[in-house]
Order: C-alpha cells, then structure tokens, then sequence
C-alpha cells in the first residue's frame, strides 16, 4: 500500500508582509543586536530541559525504529521446560532450540516500519517544537524585562517630577497663592506615582525567575535585573524570508500532524495485512529427560533421552471473527481520513496565525511611528517652555505639566513597542523560526531538503497538480485516499 498524498492547502504568498529586509529565521532574535540575549538563548537550547526530555525521546524513537522490522526476520531461541506427565509419575527435562521467521506479507512489515517511523518524526517534530517555543520564550520574557525596567526609570522620573511639583504648590499654599485642595491633589497625584512603580517592579521579577526556569536554573542571576544603558532598537517591520510553503517543514505541528497521517497510514496496512493469512516457517529442535519414576519407587529407575526435530511452515487463517477485522479496517481507514483532514486544519491555521502576527506587526509599527511624533513634539514644547521659564515669561509649574506630559506619552511608546515585540516574536514562532537541531537527517528538520518540500514521509506521493493555495473538498481526502486500494 503506497503512502498517502497530503492535500495541498498553503497559500502562494503571504498577503500582509512588506518587502523590508528580514532577518534570517534561524537566529531571528539577533536583529536586537543584544549579546545578552544571544548568549541567553544559547544557554537556553543548550540547558533547558523540556528540550533536554525531547531529545531523549527522540533517540528512544530513533532506537526502537531501528528493530521495526525485527519481528518480520528470523528469531532463534533457546528456551528450557520442566514438564510433568499426566499421570503424575514422570517428570521431564525439556531443553531445545526454536527458529521462526513470519514473513511479513501483504504490506505486514511495510507498514509497521512506517508507524515506527512516525513515531521519530513525531518525536523530532516535537524536539523542533521545543526549540522553537524555548528561543521565543527567552526572548519574550528578555524583552519583557527590559521593558519593565525602562517603565521604572520613566516612573521614578515621574516621582521626582510630582514630588517637585508638591513642593511648588506647598511654596504657594504658604504664599496663599495656592489652595489646599491644590495641594491635597499634588500629594495624591505623588501618591498615585509611587504605587505606579509596583507594576515594573512585579515585571521585572517575574520575567527573570521564568529566565531562569527556561535556562533549567533554580533561581535568576542578579545581572538580569540591572537595567542597561538605553540603546535605540531597530525597526520591526512585517517582514519574513520565508514563504508559506516553508510551513510545511519548518512549522512542528505541521510535521507532528503529517507523522499522524503516517501512523494512521501504517495502522491501516496492519488492519489490511490481518485480513489475509499469516505465513512464516518455524523449526525446532527439543531434547527431552525421563530423570525419575515419582510414586512407583520400587521399579527399575531409568533416564531416557530422546531429541526430536521439527520444521515446517506456520500459517495461521481468519475463518470466521464476525466481521471483526473488516470492521477494523474500515475504522482505521477512516482514522485516516481524519487524519488528512486534520493536517488539512493544521495547515490553514499556521497561515492564519503569521498573517495575524503581520497584521499585529504592521499595526503596531504604524502606532508606535505616531507616538514617537507626539514625543517629539512635546519635546519640542517643552524646550519652549523651558525657554519662556528661563526668561521669567513662565512659571516652573507650567514646565513640569509638560514634563509629565512627554513621560506618558514615553510610557505609552514603551507599551506599544513591547506590544510590536510581542507580535514580531509570535510571528517567528508561527513560521517556525529558530535553529534547526544538526541530529536529524532524513526528518525534514535538519535544512537538508528545500523550502516546502514534504519530509520523506510523505513525499513520495504528493499530488503534484494541485495547484498552489487549493484545499480538497470535504471529501477530498478520500480521493487521495484511493490509490491506497
């Protein structure tokens, strides 16, 4: 039974990306140019230990792959047996060698290489699946942290700036040219600053103890909550090197999805296979003892030896089971099915979520850009303000309500980037950016085979004439499905 052929169902061309420069998907995070967060995710894909666990299982698939076909080759055993007769009054030695050899016809051996081969790309699609959430978590909770500590400075500046203005209006409440209603407001606008700083701070904690759950640590290393220097961070565009035909080999669930197909392409040539007769040879040899006579002690006590050697074929025929393999078969060819379907489902919605990370993207680099522009004019209006206080045509209060002004606006181009992070680090994750682990040849995750092929699970029957972009009609897969016959 051939392998079934996977329905195409990936879109030509992404609709939402720009023809900005990307970076290159398997180190997307070092567009921050930040040599913490490199080093960061290599401790992590190196120390983290749900990778760790993925790769173990991975070998233990890989192994058992390996003896797959094991009970469709010759076995040869030696195996002892202490038998007593019937009638209680011999006992018998029994030693002796056995050799069978099923020969695994109608497509028996065939299809359970093919589950144990499912098995591996399952296991290495979920090896890949770890690697890739682990980087993006990394990143994530990096650029949350740093974020949060950028949050704080502009809080404290705002404290200091609110505490200021407390004491100018205390100076003009003693002065009465201020009312004490006036100064109840600064001292609750102060009060509102300093609770403010709790959010940052919770921030800050909680993204450096999940740092150091992905890098397999107990607790996080001080270093991490020190804020750096400000640097300018690059322009985050929605823009990817990959097309959408690089889902289907970079994307894990993709790969786990096109593993079940195969599983349940495999489970189908074991329910066929048991409908007809198994065949095989078999041949032993046993050497049987008559050590002692248990209850008629008073004969004569012999041992006799005797060697007998047996060889012949080993059939075994469904006759009559009700039904009960046809039904099986018909059952696992409509797991099948739904197999097909499913990576049908898994593929649409791959596409749709990196086209809603670029829409995210793009929307969001749209608002940062008119937040950055208020900035910049309240800088500007605070610069004038500052030259009317200087040339006493203004007074220092009318300086800090600007001031305060141009920290909102900052707090709020501080959100929307962490947002426009948050977007470009799902985007990567849906296309399944990030290093490709150098173990698995032959998986489809190694780099070895182009953009968009098929892992060689599946490839070999892809129905080449669909043109891109077209998805099977409900009963689609069926048709696919019929050169299994």
């Amino acid at each position: 039974m051939p392998e079934p052929s996977l329905p195409a169902g990936a879109p030509s061309q992404w609709r939402n990306a720009t023809d900005a420069p990307a970076p290159d998907p398997a180190s997307w995070w070092k567009i921050y140019g930040d040599p913490t967060l490199d080093q960061l995710v290599e401790q992590a894909l190196a120390d983290n230990l749900t990778v760790a666990e993925a790769h173990t299982r991975l070998q233990a698939a890989r192994l058992l792959h390996g003896v797959a076909e094991g009970p469709y080759r010759p076995e040869f055993a030696f195996r002892t047996r202490d038998a007593v007769a019937a009638d209680a009054r011999s006992s018998y030695f029994q030693a002796g060698f056995d050799a069978t050899w099923e020969l695994g016809l109608f497509g028996r051996a065939e299809a359970a290489e093919r589950l144990a081969r499912a098995d591996v790309d399952a296991a290495a699609a979920t090896l890949q699946g770890a690697r890739i959430s682990v980087v993006a978590e990394v990143v994530r909770a990096y650029r949350e942290l740093r974020h949060a500590q950028m949050r704080e400075r502009l809080l404290n500046e705002a404290v200091a700036l609110r505490a200021r203005h407390v004491e100018l209006v205390s100076l003009r409440h003693r002065t009465r040219l201020a009312s004490g209603a006036d100064l109840d407001r600064a001292r609750a606008a102060l009060e509102e600053a300093r609770a403010a700083l709790a959010d940052p701070r919770v921030a800050i904690r909680q993204s450096a103890l999940r740092l150091a759950t992905l890098l397999g640590r107990s607790e996080p290393d001080p270093s991490w909550t020190k804020a750096p220097a400000a640097t300018a961070l690059p322009p985050l565009r929605a823009a990817i090197r990959s097309t959408p035909a690089d889902l289907l080999r970079a994307r894990p669930d993709i790969r786990m999805a096109q593993a079940r197909v195969l599983h349940a392409a495999g489970a189908l040539g074991i329910a066929r296979a048991d409908l007809y007769p198994r065949l095989g040879l078999g041949g032993s040899l046993t050497i049987a003892s008559n050590f002692a006579n248990n209850f008629n002690r008073r004969s004569e006590s012999s041992t006799s030896t005797q060697a007998i050697f047996s060889l012949g074929p080993l059939i075994d025929i469904p006759l009559f089971d009700y039904g009960r393999r046809q039904a099986a078969e018909r059952a696992r060819s409509a797991e099948l099915d739904a197999a097909l379907l499913a990576y049908r489902q898994t593929v649409l919605s791959s596409a749709a979520e990196a086209e809603a990370a670029l829409i995210e993207l793009d929307e969001y680099r749209k608002r940062r850009e008119a937040e950055e522009k208020a900035v910049q004019a309240l800088d500007g209006a605070l610069e004038r303000a500052r030259r009317l206080e200087a040339a006493k045509l203004a007074s220092e209060l009318d300086h800090l309500d600007l001031a305060a002004r141009r920290i909102q606006a900052q707090l709020a181009v501080s959100a929307t980037t962490l947002a426009q992070d948050l977007a470009f680090i799902s985007l990567h994750k849906a296309v399944g950016g990030g290093p490709l682990p150098a173990d698995t040849p032959g998986l489809g995750l190694s780099g070895d085979e182009p953009a968009g092929s098929l892992p060689p699970s599946a490839s070999r029957s892809t129905d080449a004439a669909a043109p891109a972009g077209s998805l099977p009609g409900p009963r689609c897969a069926g048709c696919t499905l019929a050169q299994r016959d």
